[in-house]
């Protein structure tokens, strides 16, 4: 039977620290550029016509809503991420007072009518494989060292 024998025992346990720093600081960045992924397809989902104020909604200018003073687009943002005991997470939303009643509809409007922005942008980049891109290629750069 052969003996193994680590003499550098030190050395490799510093390089897995080292490593194990690089992917935690590739996470936090990739989930980072995933929400700004996420933020710019919602803000492109949520900018799809334009009418005056108290015009109501155009049919016919798009799916999503009509922009009035671009104020739901412009309250859209990615927030940094945060570790948490399961790994990193974000929020992507939009502060304004209305962008729930938007994304999912209103007991004040007509039943049915709602202009979803922020879910289909997260669906949009999972399925066209964008959010994997960011994630690969966040973990490659850290293995590589580039």
């Amino acid at each position: 039977m052969g003996v193994v024998q680590v003499t550098n025992l030190t050395e490799v346990l510093r390089g897995f620290d080292i490593t194990e720093q690089k992917l935690q600081l590739a996470a936090s960045k990739a989930v980072f550029q995933c929400a700004l992924a996420i933020e710019d397809e919602a803000k492109k989902n949520a900018n799809t016509g334009a009418h005056s104020r108290n015009q109501g909604h155009i049919p016919g200018t798009g799916p999503g809503p009509n922009v009035v003073t671009g104020n739901l687009v412009s309250k859209i943002v990615g927030q940094r991420p945060v570790k948490g005991f399961k790994g990193y997470s974000s929020t992507v939303d939009s502060s304004a007072e209305y962008a729930r009643a938007v994304e999912l509809g209103s007991a004040r409007w007509k039943s049915g009518v709602k202009y979803p922005y922020m879910e289909p942008a997260a669906r949009t980049l999972i399925n066209n494989g964008t959010l994997n891109r960011i994630f690969t290629g966040a973990f490659v750069t850290a293995i590589r060292g580039s």
